[in-house]
This record gives structure tokens, C-alpha cells and sequence, in this order.
């Protein structure tokens, strides 16, 4: 079978939930016989080397955003701007590289907008278009939509990873929007679609309360340290997924158990074994949950428009509990929890990606 077309593709670095959103999108290039190469950096990047190790792989310049803890972990991030703006910069001239070297065909990136070329067909996955300034700054969040447009509309077109109906995830953050690129929205994504179990060393563990962390430093470590102080008092088995992905290790201390990474299929076990799930509201982490409909209690990050945004939706809507990172009652969040339905069952699919890509390479 001769190979068809060499694609690209590089997620944003920010967590874990850029680069697992990818996986079936990589899985389906792969099934059609395309030649993929991948780009990235930390987490996210060697998340993909050990699920796909047989393809080729070029490290990106990281972003390296961190976020405060507290109110102003927004404003700053808003600082590092200047930061951002040189690492697009910089990821810009090593795809240029990574274009001549491999003759790429098509560019896939998510979130990462240096990751673009102006002779080859450039393609931005994003969900969070319309970005959510903090309460005391509603007013600039149109102002954010046209500085935010004018970074996507470099691209040769938009992918948007949620439904296009009114049964959508993302809400404002992506629909009613006007777009002067071609915008698809290509369906919830989620490595855990349609996906079949095999045995796992989770089997073995019981699990009461799963705890599963992700996202930039020091957030990440914080919310850690605090949810193990107030869930060591409580009566149940907790497994606590850090999501460190350098190696992985595993500590018993009283009623919780650390382990710093979960493959995925041993995440998946972990997930459909749990009694309760606690997490951050982060989009992919979201799109998981729809996908096996589960129910949790969503922690933003505290100054994560976004999350907070998520969060605070998906518990309006009964599919999830907020809890706040600063008001951490996660005894009440855990009672509440038993008594809402949580998601349905988001069905997924691939045929609007396959028909993109179609007309993609379809001779016009």
C-alpha cells in the first residue's frame, strides 16, 4: 500500500489534554496511510512517543506559561505575552525546517500558532476562540476575540473539537462566532472512543475516589498537596494520578495512593472503576467524561478563564459538581456528586475529518 500524503501535526504543551485529544485524529491518518510526523515538547510530547513509538518526532520550543495560584493567575499570565508571542516566533522557523526536511503536505496544529506555513495548507484546532478575561476585565473580552481572530485567521482553516448543535460542550467559548477562515467543527475527540480494555494492573486496586491532575506548574502541585490534605480524612481508598510523565512510580501513604502517570488503558480502568472522580475542567479532561459519561467534580484552576468558565456551565447543566480551588469543601462536592446524573453518553465520530481531509487532497 503506497503511502499517500506526510502530515504534521504538533499539540500545545499545556497539560496533558492538547496531545490525548490528538490521539484519535493520529490513530485515523495512520488507519488512511498517510505518513505522520509529530512536533511538540514535555508532557504532552512524551505522552505521544510512548503511545505512537514507531513514528518520527521533532521537540518545538516550549511556551512554558505558569500560572500564580490565587485571583491574579490570570493578569499574570497575561504578563508573559511578550514570551509567547517570541516562542511562535522561534516554533515558526524550526517548522520551516521540519517542512523541508520531511516535504510535508498538511499542517495540523493544535493551539500552537507558530506551528504554520505560508506554502502548505495550515490547519488550527482550537475550542476556546472567544478567551474569557477575568470578572473585572469583562469588558476587554471583545477585544481579546479580535486580537485572538487575527493570530487563528493566519491559518488556512479552523477545527473546532465539539458538536456544532446546541447539544455542544464548549458553549460561548467557541460557537456564535463570525470567522473569515473556512471553520469545521469536527465532533467531541477523546482517546477514549470507542476504545476496548485490555488487563491492567489497576484491576487490583480499589478505588473509591479517583483523583486525576494535570496542567502547569505550580497549580498542578498545589491542588495536589491540598487535595490530599483534606481527602487523608476521609474514609475512602483514593488513587491520585499526578500526571507526571517522566517515569512512573507509585506511593502508598494511609487511604491514598500516588501514581505519577496512567497509559491509557490503564486510565481508562481507572476511570470506569471509580465510585467518584475529582479533576480540573479542562477541555479534553471534559470531552473524556462526555465520552464515558461519567460524572465528577471539576476543579478550575484558579485564573483559568476557561475552566472556570467549563465548570461552572457543566454544573448548571447537572453533568458535573463545581468546586472552587480556593473554597475547597470537597466533602460537600462529594455528596453533591451522588445526587446528579452526570454526562450522557457523547457519541463520536470521525467521518467530518475524514471528508475534510478528502477534500483536502482531492485534486480540484
Amino acid at each position: 500500500m503506497n503511502v499517500n500524503k506526510t502530515i504534521l501535526i504538533a499539540p500545545l504543551d499545556w497539560g496533558l489534554g492538547h496531545a490525548t485529544r490528538c490521539i484519535p485524529l493520529i490513530q485515523l491518518l495512520i488507519q488512511k496511510n498517510h505518513r505522520v510526523i509529530i512536533a511538540g515538547n514535555g508532557d504532552s510530547f512524551y505522552l505521544l512517543k510512548v503511545t505512537f513509538p514507531l513514528l518520527n518526532f521533532y521537540e518545538l520550543p516550549g511556551y512554558n506559561i505558569t500560572y500564580a495560584n490565587g485571583k491574579n493567575a490570570a493578569f499574570y499570565a497575561l504578563l508573559q505575552t511578550p514570551k509567547i508571542l517570541k516562542t511562535i516566533q522561534e516554533e515558526n522557523k524550526v517548522i520551516a525546517t521540519i517542512v523541508e526536511n520531511e516535504k510535508i503536505d498538511l499542517i495540523i496544529s493544535d493551539n500552537r500558532y507558530g506551528v504554520r506555513h505560508t506554502s502548505i495548507k495550515s490547519i488550527f484546532i482550537c475550542h476556546q476562540i472567544a478567551l474569557q478575561a477575568p470578572n473585572a476585565f469583562k469588558f476587554a473580552n471583545s477585544l481579546f476575540l479580535k486580537l485572538h481572530l487575527q493570530q487563528i485567521h493566519k491559518f488556512n482553516a479552523l477545527w473546532i473539537p465539539d458538536e456544532a448543535t446546541e447539544n455542544n460542550l464548549s458553549g460561548k467559548l467557541s460557537h456564535h462566532i463570525s470567522f473569515k477562515i473556512p471553520t469545521t467543527y469536527i465532533g467531541i475527540q477523546s482517546r477514549f472512543s470507542n476504545f476496548k480494555k485490555s488487563d491492567s494492573f489497576i484491576d487490583d486496586i480499589e478505588i473509591d475516589i479517583l483523583v486525576v491532575l494535570s496542567g502547569p506548574e505550580p497549580q498542578r502541585s498545589y491542588i495536589e498537596n491540598e487535595l490530599k490534605r483534606k481527602l487523608q480524612c476521609i474514609n475512602k481508598k483514593v488513587v491520585l494520578i499526578q500526571g507526571k510523565t517522566a517515569t512512573q512510580t507509585i506511593t502508598t501513604e494511609d487511604n491514598i495512593t500516588t501514581i505519577s502517570y496512567l497509559n491509557t488503558n490503564d486510565l481508562f480502568c481507572a476511570l470506569q472503576k471509580a465510585t467518584a472522580i475529582i479533576c480540573r475542567s479542562g477541555y479534553s479532561t471534559v470531552m473524556d467524561l462526555a465520552v464515558l459519561g461519567k460524572k465528577a467534580v471539576l476543579i478550575p484552576a484558579s485564573g483559568q478563564t476557561e475552566q472556570e468558565y467549563l465548570a461552572k456551565t457543566l454544573a448548571n447543566k447537572g453533568f458535573a459538581v463545581e468546586c472552587l480551588q480556593d473554597k475547597l469543601h470537597i466533602e460537600n462536592a462529594l455528596l453533591q456528586l451522588e445526587s446528579i446524573k452526570g454526562f450522557p453518553v457523547y457519541t463520536t465520530s470521525t467521518k467530518i475529518i475524514e471528508q475534510e481531509l478528502e477534500s483536502i487532497f482531492t485534486p480540484k
